[in-house]
């Protein structure tokens, strides 16, 4: 009784962040299983299509446009960022260069993102990837390979046991 009651509790929990979440962000699409802890935030701007079975956890700003597979999971203060200001031209203000072309985040079925990594626009994870915590994720990475670090390098391949 007490495990269906906090099961209870937090599918409606869930049901309500996601409620608030869409609220904000019409170009969030989510499919079944959906759960993300306290304090997320989407960006209203961007296109984010998420699968089946995804959890993510406390403090999370997805600000990227992204595609991101089933089974996935996102430790807390895990961030999707892109679109960064140009740089180059000294002779115009950060606040007024503009920014660069939007690139969609991929993450593929079954990847697994450690608590405070930051995942780059334009990059694509592969099947049965592991980032671990803390790394800044710049470049692709391959289906069940582990990489970690700022920025992110390769570690091992996961393993059949």
């Amino acid at each position: 009784m007490k495990q269906q009651l906090k099961s209870f509790r937090r599918n409606i929990l869930g049901g309500y962040r996601l409620f608030k979440l869409q609220f904000f962000s019409s170009r969030l699409k989510v499919g079944k299983g959906f759960f993300c802890g306290v304090n997320c935030f989407m960006s209203s701007k961007n296109t984010i299509s998420i699968g089946n079975n995804f959890y993510m956890g406390n403090n999370c700003h997805l600000a990227a446009n992204a595609i991101i597979g089933d089974d996935v999971l996102f430790a807390s203060f895990v961030s999707l960022v892109g679109g960064d200001h140009k740089i180059d031209n000294i002779k115009t203000t950060m606040r007024l260069s503009g920014r660069n072309e939007l690139k969609t985040i991929i993450i593929k079925d079954n990847v697994w993102i450690g608590h405070g990594a930051i995942i780059m626009h334009g990059v694509c994870i592969e099947t049965g990837a592991v980032v671990a915590a803390g790394s800044v994720v710049t470049k692709n990475i391959e289906a069940n390979a582990i990489y970690g670090g700022n920025p992110a390098k390769f570690i091992r391949y996961r393993k059949n046991t």
